[in-house]
């Protein structure tokens, strides 16, 4: 775009000064009372004169279009699924991200007003919102950015009429919305040290392995392609183009106190949740930190549910089901009023002069209403020790895992059914589908212990990276379906087996990042190998887990100065083996041929433009049924501007 700083249609234009004038109106009735951090914090600037107030903001737009052609865009499982049926369709989607492939074009539009005040004794900013959305719902709201969140169906908002729905033809599930609002304010001490927010909020600090915000559904603009499971820093970007946060936000009211080398944290919050139910989280941490790599931590978490029943797919909740299909006997049940609580602390230290130490550990609690068999639920515990030693360019890792089967097991749905890719067999997913779970479940899933190891050479004067790594994780206890009716038992991957024919499966994880940067050209391999496997007992084929996933990209970029960079490349994402049945019912391939720019035009304005064209091939999900085969090509055109 010669010669402009930046570009939008004149619709987009009339939407953001109608957007300013909203917020502005909005902003006089308010009073400022909590922060958010629903948008990215604003840079750094010169101290504020007292008793002043400085505007400052962000507004980017979006455009996604997408089209898409073959069988595979009308899988047979595609009715019954968008009904709520948990047997889930193969395609149509990029199971790089899980998101769908579906025809048509989608604009997406938000703008964050942020208003600070600088007074004698303490700061105070209120930030206000306005967001736009038209075209395909699908589109907006996984091929785009976040949606504002009280726009956003994930998180429960009710603007855009989102559904599952599989179009074979743009414009078929097309609508509009605007939405204007306060999303949240805050009051600071002058020093910082204290903090309140409220409304739409990231925590400050939390334990991971007790409690992580709901991970993001939509796949966020990117010029190129990494690996669910990468070793890498992920697509290539420019410096100034800011990375969206990997989470949706909270809703509430937080606090933050900062004493010495302490920071306290105490947070009262909504969750995602289906029309119906609500869900609360309760958090309080501390952490001290005594900088170069030493620091402690305890966080305790409490969560619970209310409102309609909701459908998982796990067998302990009232009215369970098993049902035959190809892809194995999938298990459902109704269940609410969940109570989670989790406890947990860590440590970070210098265990030796060479060694570097972590430690983490934590116990949970859960109990629920309707349940098949009630009294049946146990605690569950978490466990995490890795040791680390660096030396110049090069750095050696091990960690052992042990997640227990009732650990962190609450089954929470987000704020709408979600359209993912999600059969029997996905690895990696959205945890048990549609639903999140409340803690970073990577690199060891629920009910696995195991070891995972990494080297990396990397830095210095040398043009070479290379970084491996190497996981082995088993089931602790075997999912039989008188373990999977006992409340809160959840397995993150295997299906139920009969009493009498229990086995334990075990999951392989090879990782392989290579990396050479010369000043002319980056170039990048990025390959992640699952291996899952369970043997079954001679009785019970069905029961045969075995596949291999590999996972392979090859990326080309290079920066023309500190304003523009260029990429383009090929992945390749493929599963071949068995799952749910006796024989080769899992063979299937997805192939990706990318390029992307990102262009720096000012200091207040980026542009983001990227394509790409995916081919999918492999066996019908139903012996005899149509091919999954398709083919989509797809084009983002991103737009920011900060002031």
């Amino acid at each position: 775009m010669p010669g402009r700083r930046f570009a939008l249609s004149s619709l987009n234009v009339a939407l953001i000064v109608v957007a300013i004038a909203c917020a502005c109106a909005g902003a006089a009735a308010q009073t400022a009372s909590p922060s958010s951090s629903a948008s990215p914090s604003p840079k750094p600037s010169p101290t504020q004169r007292p008793g002043t107030i400085r505007w400052s903001g962000d507004v980017h737009s979006t455009f996604i279009s997408q089209g898409t052609n073959g069988p595979g865009t009308q899988p047979p499982e595609g009715p019954d699924f968008a009904a709520g049926n948990p047997l889930s369709p193969e395609t149509p989607y990029d199971v790089f991200s899980s998101a769908p492939l579906v025809p048509g074009n989608a604009n997406e539009t938000a703008l964050y007003l942020r208003a600070r005040y600088a007074g004698r004794t303490f700061d105070a900013e209120l930030t206000l919102g306005a967001g736009f959305a038209g075209g395909s719902v699908t589109n907006a709201a996984y091929w785009g950015e976040s949606l504002l969140p009280t726009m956003n169906p994930h998180l429960g908002a009710q603007m855009l009429p989102y559904h599952i729905v599989f179009p074979t033809h743009a414009g078929a599930d097309d609508a509009t919305a605007f939405v204007a609002s306060v999303l949240g304010a805050s009051v600071a001490s002058k020093d910082g040290n204290v903090v309140l927010r409220g409304g739409w909020f990231d925590l400050t600090q939390t334990a991971p392995f007790v409690f992580v915000q709901p991970a993001i559904t939509n796949a966020a603009p990117e010029i190129g392609i990494a690996t669910p499971e990468t070793l890498g820093d992920g697509p290539p970007s420019l410096d100034s183009w800011a990375t969206p946060p990997p989470s949706l936000p909270l809703h509430g009211v937080d606090a933050v106190v900062k004493h010495g080398l302490a920071t306290f944290e105490a947070a009262d919050a909504a969750l995602p949740a289906l029309p119906g139910t609500a869900v609360r989280m309760r958090t309080v941490s501390v952490v001290v930190d005594h900088g170069e790599g030493t620091r402690y931590g305890a966080q305790f978490l409490n969560v619970s549910t209310g409102g309609d029943l909701v459908s998982t797919t796990v067998l302990y909740g009232g009215d369970p089901q098993l049902e035959p299909t190809a892809q194995g006997t999938l298990p459902s049940s109704l269940i609410g009023g969940q109570r989670q609580r989790i406890l947990g602390a860590d440590a970070a230290f210098h265990a030796t002069k060479a060694l570097d130490a972590i430690v983490e550990i934590a116990r949970s609690t859960y109990a629920a209403d309707h349940v098949a068999e009630p009294g049946t639920g146990k605690a569950g515990g978490y466990y995490h020790v890795g040791l680390s030693h660096t030396v110049k360019r090069t750095a050696a890792s091990i960690d052992l895992y042990r997640n227990e089967a009732y650990y962190a097991d609450a089954l929470l749905p987000y704020g709408a059914p979600e359209n993912v890719w999600s059969v029997a067999w996905s690895w990696p997913g959205q945890w048990l589908k549609s639903n999140y779970q409340l803690i970073n479940d990577f690199p060891v899933n629920i009910n696995r212990q195991g070891y995972r190891l990494k080297y990396a050479v990397k830095g210095g004067d040398s043009p070479l990276d290379v970084r491996v790594s190497y996981a082995s994780f088993a089931q602790i206890v075997p999912i039989t379906y008188a373990n999977a009716l006992q409340t809160g038992f959840v397995d993150g991957f295997f299906l139920p087996q009969a009493n009498d024919a229990a086995t334990l499966g075990r999951q392989k994880q090879y990782g392989l990042f290579l990396g050479y940067h010369p000043r002319w050209l980056d170039v990048t391999l990025d390959c992640a190998e699952d291996m899952m496997r369970r043997p079954a007992d001679l009785g019970a084929p069905q029961d045969t887990v075995s596949y291999d996933n590999p996972e392979t990209v090859l990326t080309f970029s290079r920066h023309l100065g500190r304003t523009l960079i260029a990429s383009a490349g090929l992945a390749r994402y493929g599963m071949r083996g068995s799952f749910g049945e006796g024989y080769t019912n899992v063979d299937f391939a997805q192939r990706v041929g990318f390029a992307g720019l990102e262009l720096r035009e000012s200091a207040h304005s980026s542009s983001l433009l990227t394509l790409r064209r995916s081919a999918f091939g492999g066996v019908p999900t139903e012996p005899g049924g149509p091919p999954p085969n398709f083919t989509g090509t797809l084009l983002v055109l991103e737009q920011r501007y900060s002031f």
